[in-house]
Formats: structure tokens, C-alpha cells, sequence
């Protein structure tokens, strides 16, 4: 049974510019809590396959979901059989109700099977290390998406 962190930032800058920050590996360490480095990747779309780094873990990792239609990117990390699933989703309309505005909302959810089955839910459901990386990304991807917007 999967556990998930899910959480959310409202982000000063365009709706696209945010979803093409999403989108490009190479900035993903400067904003992915857990990638200090990602190689081996072309093109983004379903079924790349990447090369990752944080500190002296390495791992591999592969686009699952790419739908720019709905502005959704969904990764999967993996080092050995531990396999995590990151969704980012850019909600691009803005403003109050959709109406005006300059800003975006990203949706950050990252889920994965710990071991030991419902107690293992149980303990790593109440992990604050878990949400607090989810917290860190989404906080680094609103410094970075607002730095670079400012500077457009």
C-alpha cells in the first residue's frame, strides 16, 4: 500500500514558465530535494530513462507521465528495489478563480511502498523527513520559477 505526501505552492510567475521549469532535467537539481545531479536524459517524454545522484546515493529513474496538455509530470526514482514516484501538476489558469493573475499552483505529490506493510504505512505516513523534502522542492521550485520570471 502506497504512502503519499502531498502538498502545494503558489508560485508568483506564469503558468507555462513554471510547467518548462517542470519540464527541463537539467534544472531539476537546482529544485528536486533529492537530485544533486541527473544525467543521461534527451528528450523528456514517457519512458526516458535518467541517471541520479545525492550524495553518495546513485540511482535510475524514468519519466512515467508527460501530459502537456494538463501540465502533469510524473517521474519514478529508483536505487535498487525502492522505487518512488514523483507527480508534479502546474495549474496554469491564475489569479483568483482563474481571472487575471500572474501566478501558478503546483501540486507536488511523492508516494511510495514502504517496507513492513501496514505497519510500515503506519510509521513512514508519519515521517517528517518525507514531508519536509516535499516542502523543501516545492519551496526551491518557487524561488527559482519567481527568480527567473522576475528576470523575463
Amino acid at each position: 500500500m502506497a504512502v503519499s505526501f502531498n502538498q502545494h505552492v503558489d508560485i508568483d510567475a506564469p503558468g507555462p514558465q513554471v510547467w518548462e521549469l517542470v519540464c527541463d532535467p537539467a534544472k531539476w537539481p537546482l529544485w528536486i530535494e533529492q537530485m544533486e545531479e541527473v544525467d543521461g536524459i534527451g528528450s523528456l517524454a514517457p519512458g526516458a530513462a535518467f541517471a541520479w545522484r545525492h550524495g553518495d546515493e546513485r540511482g535510475s529513474g524514468a519519466v512515467i507521465e508527460l501530459d502537456a496538455g494538463r501540465f502533469v509530470l510524473k517521474l519514478a526514482t529508483r536505487i535498487g528495489d525502492d522505487e518512488r514516484t514523483h507527480t508534479f501538476d502546474v495549474d496554469k489558469s491564475g489569479g483568483f478563480l482563474g481571472i487575471g493573475g500572474n501566478d501558478a499552483r503546483v501540486r507536488y505529490t511523492y508516494s511510495f511502498d514502504p517496507p513492513g506493510g501496514m505497519l510500515g504505512d503506519f510509521v513512514v505516513g508519519g515521517n517528517p523527513a518525507d514531508s519536509l523534502r516535499v516542502k523543501n522542492t516545492l519551496h526551491k521550485l518557487k524561488q527559482l520559477a519567481e527568480s527567473l520570471s522576475r528576470t523575463h
